[in-house]
């Protein structure tokens, strides 16, 4: 509290007995040694929680003992004194000043009230409207602080309110909470695909929130969650040879936030000639992949770009990884984006016999890198 203040209050003086002359008349004013507070209040003064009256009297032969300079005990809601004073003409003065209320304790029992409880897991994750009350037995609260919390993030974050009575007189009191309103961010998304598995990683701007990794075959809405955990890279092993899949990412921090669902496309390293709803989109440098023909000693594969074929091999196994870059006619040649057509047939005997059996045929599409 601050060093006690002197208030002074000159007050007007009220004539009991009205004496032929103005000069004969005494008069009396007083002042108020205390803390000026508000609203017509004192908080006390240096001595404490009291205040002391001091008359001041001019133009008197004489006066009572109630002119003697008084302590007012606090807390008060209201005390009035009155000192009279008088001539030897039989003049006489008697003044009562108006009540003086004092109040030097503060607001007790403030504490603040959240709105509501929080949101997940003992964290707050959207703003929340903290408001203070107390009680006040003398001068009564004239308000509290009301605040809608809406940041920093952090746990355990401290705020502070208050409450301020009649008599100006504040407590303030405080607060702590976990608060946090940012989603985590995923970045650096991608899927690795290799002959045995599509392989996520992702970077997430929150180390300590949870992935969830959920997957659907392309042209299914039929989805399964896969991974759920902090980690910033997970391998789907579960899959099948010529199939896309689609993955959805979401991260889920401890507050429970959670941004939008990001996708990626798993592209099959391993195409077949399965019938599928669909053409797939094949992985770089893709491998060609068929039944096993009893009897086959070897196997014809062509690869056609339209009606062009740009590639011919005669692989003993079931299976040909189609290479980053060969020499056809001469040319070195890449698969470039674009739709492309494979046929398989099974070789019987000698290379030189040509006995061969249509295996089968299917398309894919090389996208744009």
């Amino acid at each position: 509290m601050r060093r006690a203040l002197v208030a002074a209050a000159v007050l007007a003086v009220s004539l009991v007995i009205v004496p032929t002359s103005a000069a004969d008349v005494p008069t009396i004013t007083y002042t108020i040694d205390g803390i000026a507070g508000t609203n017509g209040w004192y908080r006390g003064s240096s001595y404490g929680n009291n205040v002391v009256v001091n008359w001041h009297i001019t133009g008197a032969t004489g006066f009572g003992t109630d002119c003697n300079d008084i302590l007012i005990p606090g807390p008060t809601t209201g005390t009035a004194r009155h000192c009279t004073a008088w001539n030897n003409d039989g003049s006489l003065t008697r003044y009562t000043n108006p009540p003086i209320k004092v109040d030097a304790d503060p607001p007790t029992g403030v504490g603040p009230q959240l709105a509501r409880a929080p949101d997940h897991n003992g964290w707050y994750n959207h703003p929340v409207v903290i408001t203070w009350s107390g009680s006040d037995a003398t001068s009564g609260i004239a308000g509290c602080s009301s605040v809608n919390y809406a940041g920093p993030d952090g746990a355990g974050v401290a705020f502070q309110g208050s409450c301020t009575d009649n008599a100006g007189n504040t407590t303030t009191t405080g607060g702590a909470l976990n608060y946090d309103a940012t989603p985590p961010a995923l970045s650096g998304i991608s899927v690795g695909s290799t002959p045995d598995a599509n392989v996520l990683r992702w970077t997430s701007s929150d180390p300590a929130a949870k992935v969830v990794v959920r997957r659907a075959p392309r042209a299914s809405t039929r989805r399964i969650v896969l991974f759920r955990g902090s980690a910033s890279s997970f391998a789907d092993k579960d899959i099948e040879a010529g199939v896309e899949y689609v993955y959805t990412l979401r991260a889920v921090d401890q507050a429970g936030n959670q941004p939008a669902e990001e996708t990626v496309v798993g592209l099959p390293k391993v195409l077949t000639l399965r019938d599928l709803p669909y053409v797939p989109r094949a992985a770089p440098e893709p491998i060609l992949r068929w039944e096993r023909v009893r009897g086959a000693r070897y196997y014809n594969v062509q690869l056609f770009r339209g009606t062009k074929r740009v590639f011919a091999a005669w692989p003993q196994a079931h299976q040909f990884g189609v290479p980053r870059a060969w020499k056809w006619h001469g040319r070195t040649r890449r698969l470039g984006a674009g739709r492309y057509r494979w046929y398989v047939w099974a070789g019987f005997g000698s290379r030189s016999f040509a006995r061969y059996r249509t295996v089968g045929s299917a398309q894919f599409i090389v996208p744009p890198r």
